[in-house]
């Protein structure tokens, strides 16, 4: 069953983040990352080589916070698509989104800190020893279990 529709929401029920969306508003890329548009932007579109500015909240899959860019005072990630400064996931799940617009993205670990959870390694990167120790042991430990995700909602504040 795709539990992952549901799950990770409860966590996040002060925002408009946690409406739980449609099983319909998912899609599946052919490498296994999901997503669905919680709010559509009105900017610019992302496509390769555009630089963006994304505000972002990380989760395990079974929704328990992990770390967000709110935590590091609102400071956002910024990369340019396609350049290998963000997770795979991450550069495959953006694309198509617009500035101002914000989208649930399920990565498998397979397309997430293959590289490894360190300074200078493609992010959003997790701050600080406890956050990075979890994704680690999802890394390591859950990376081979069907069905693992790592929730990562993304709101592209900037296109350039």
């Amino acid at each position: 069953s795709e539990e992952y529709l549901t799950d990770g929401t409860a966590a996040m029920s002060e925002s408009v983040e946690a409406e739980v969306l449609p099983r319909d508003a998912y899609k599946k890329l052919d490498s296994g990352v999901i997503y669905a548009d919680i709010s559509k932007g009105s900017g610019e579109e992302v496509v390769p080589g555009k630089r963006l500015n994304v505000q972002w909240i990380l989760r395990r899959s079974n929704g328990y916070f992990v770390d967000s860019s709110a935590v590091s005072d609102s400071v956002p990630f910024i990369f340019t698509v396609g350049k290998g400064d963000a997770i795979k996931g991450v550069d495959e799940g953006v694309l198509g989104m617009r500035g101002g617009g914000t989208r649930r993205i399920l990565i498998p670990p397979s397309l997430a800190w293959v590289q490894g959870i360190d300074d200078g390694k493609p992010g959003p990167l997790p701050a600080g020893f406890g956050p990075r120790q979890q994704m680690r042991r999802v890394m390591t430990l859950r990376a081979d279990v069907p069905g693992e995700y790592i929730f990562l909602e993304v709101k592209v504040t900037k296109v350039r």
